[in-house]
Parts: structure tokens; C-alpha cells; sequence
């Protein structure tokens, strides 16, 4: 019995399609990397670095700054360079952080890697959604979406995780009642902490050169040959060929509504000032502004602190951050 293979099966699209959503993943793991990694290494830093409590504030935080900045011209160096050009550069960004955090000696190299991390994770937040919504067929672009977001909590999980097996590391020497010894493997634990995330960061980039660029990225540029092959990647030929000509009419009908309105700049902001537009809009800005204000992302750095200046020892305080790091992902 002979089986026809349909477009969403097809043995090669199907593969690249997978290939797609690991890079996407990896993405997603980075960023929840970023944001995490800080809290597990953070009472060790605090311990043996010799920064003062604002010093210490300033390097949590620089994640956060590094990512609004970046996240302010990400569309723009995206359509400028290309969405596959920009991943690369997002993620060699994460893995230059890596030795400069973990080699620091000193408050200024540490800010300069937390705030690479940050500039890395605001880039890879818009660009992989943006690149998996121009690559994926319509069926795969929510599974995409999900992939990227679930593996950034567990990315947040994956630092607790490495940080308690260095707690545990941490309590073992403590029982040997050698402050000197201690505080050696406390300086050499946070290190080790931040080398353990180069890892996922080489995987990203090295996935990212194996992926096309973005067919409509191409297609915006004049690349209507590149843009079709890199739609073959994933798709049939009868399905790449109908999405060029999407493209080609949608194409179009801009220029004519240019062209006819003698100002496409001002149509647009016309347009995008309609009520069906700013309302969501400012809904999306004041849900966004309300999570900030909660304070989790404080509450995320300093879990592990916050717990020790309770009363737990260091083994316990890091228990407490996988429990919470594991609760943010079963929501």
C-alpha cells in the first residue's frame, strides 16, 4: 500500500522544521540563562569579591539594563542585518560574557560581561521569535513560540540546578573547618557557575550557522531567489512558490498605497493611532509595567541571598531557589 507523504510530513522540511525549533530552544535556554544564572552564583561573589552591597546591586541589575537598551534597537539591527545575521551576533555576544565574568577580578570587568549577557539576552528575546515567525509553516509557529518560552524558564531551572550541585560542593568543604580552603572554593564555585552556561551558548551559535535566513528578510532586500530556496528548507515547492506570490502581491499593494497616498510615512502613523491599535497597545505596556513592579526579577537574582539573610544556611537557601525556579516553570 503506497502512502502519500503530505506537505506537513515531508521527510526533508520535516527535518529542517526540527532544526528550526532546537536553535529556537537553545534561544530560549540562553535567555532564561541569563536572567537566572546571577542568583545561585551570587552569595558566592558577595563572599569573596570585595564589592560593596551597591556594587553588588548595580552588577544584578546590569542584565536588565543591558537587555531594555538592546531590546530598543533589536528590530532595527534585525531588518538591517538580517535575522540569522543577528542571532550569530546575539549569541557570540552571551559566550564573549562567559570569560569576562568568570575571569574578573575586579567591578568593572564583571559589569562589562553582566551587561553583554543582558544586550545578548534583549536581542535574542525579539529576533528568534521574530525569525521563527518568518520560518515556520503556519502549523509550527505556536509549537515555536511555546519551545522558546518553556525552554526560557527552564533555562532560569538550569542555573538553580548548577548552582546546587555547587552548594552542595560548597558544604562539603565548609565541614572541613578551613576558612582559607572555603573561601577558595567559593571564589573558584561562582566562576565555575558562569563557565557552565558556555556550553549552550557554543551550541546556539554553531545551530544558528546551519539555518537559512529568513525568506521574507530576503524577500524585503530583492532576494526572490534566496528567499524561495530558503522557504524549501522547510516547505514543498507548491508551498514555497504560493508564499513568494503572497509576498509579491502583499508587495504590491504597499507601493500602491504609497504611491497613491503620496506619503506612506504619515498613512502609517495614521493608521497605528487607531483605537483598535492603542488601546492594546497601552494594555500590553501597563501588563508589562505591572510584572516589572511586582519585583520578580529582584526576586529572581537574590533568591538565594534573600533566603540566607532569613536563616537558612547556604545548602538550604539554594534548595529554597530550585523549589521557587521549579514553581515558576509548572505555572
Amino acid at each position: 500500500m503506497n502512502m502519500k507523504i503530505t506537505p506537513d510530513v515531508a521527510p526533508g522540511p520535516r527535518r529542517y522544521n526540527r532544526l528550526l525549533l532546537l536553535v529556537a530552544g537553545l534561544g530560549g535556554l540562553l535567555y532564561g540563562v541569563d536572567v537566572g544564572i546571577i542568583a545561585g552564583a551570587l552569595p558566592y561573589l558577595q563572599a569573596t569579591s570585595g564589592l560593596n552591597p551597591g556594587q553588588i546591586s548595580i552588577i544584578v541589575a546590569a542584565v536588565l539594563l543591558g537587555s531594555v537598551i538592546a531590546t530598543l534597537f533589536a528590530g532595527i539591527l534585525a531588518d538591517a542585518l538580517g535575522r540569522k545575521t543577528l542571532m550569530i551576533i546575539s549569541g557570540l555576544l552571551f559566550v564573549a560574557s562567559i570569560p569576562i565574568i568568570a575571569m574578573s577580578h575586579g567591578y568593572t570587568p564583571l559589569l562589562l560581561g553582566r551587561l553583554l549577557q543582558g544586550v545578548s539576552a534583549g536581542l535574542i528575546g525579539v529576533v528568534v521569535p521574530l525569525y521563527l515567525a518568518e520560518c515556520l509553516t503556519p502549523k509550527s509557529r505556536g509549537r515555536g513560540t511555546a519551545i522558546f518560552q518553556w525552554l526560557l524558564t527552564l533555562g532560569i531551572v538550569a542555573s538553580a540546578v548548577i548552582a546546587m550541585y555547587f552548594s552542595m560542593r560548597v558544604a562539603a568543604v565548609a565541614k572541613l573547618h578551613n576558612a582559607a580552603e572555603l573561601f577558595a572554593f567559593k571564589n573558584f564555585a561562582w566562576r565555575s557557575i558562569f563557565w557552565t552556561t558556555l556550553l549552550p551558548g557554543v551550541l546556539f551559535v554553531i545551530g544558528s550557522f546551519f539555518v537559512a535566513e529568513s525568506p521574507r528578510w530576503l524577500f524585503s532586500k530583492g532576494h526572490r531567489a534566496g528567499a524561495r530556496a530558503a522557504l524549501l528548507k522547510s516547505r514543498l515547492p507548491e508551498q514555497a512558490d504560493l508564499e513568494i506570490a503572497e509576498m509579491e502581491t502583499m508587495a504590491a499593494a504597499e507601493s500602491q498605497h504609497a504611491a497613491g497616498t503620496g506619503n506612506r510615512g504619515i498613512a502609517s502613523r495614521e493608521s497605528l493611532l487607531q483605537r483598535r491599535y492603542v488601546l492594546p497597545f497601552l494594555m500590553a505596556c501597563v501588563i508589562l509595567a505591572c510584572n516589572q513592579a511586582t519585583g520578580i526579577n529582584s526576586i529572581i537574582g537574590y533568591n538565594a541571598t534573600i533566603l540566607i539573610q532569613a536563616g537558612l544556611n547556604d545548602f538550604q537557601a539554594h534548595w529554597g531557589y530550585l523549589i521557587f525556579t521549579t514553581t515558576t516553570v509548572r505555572s
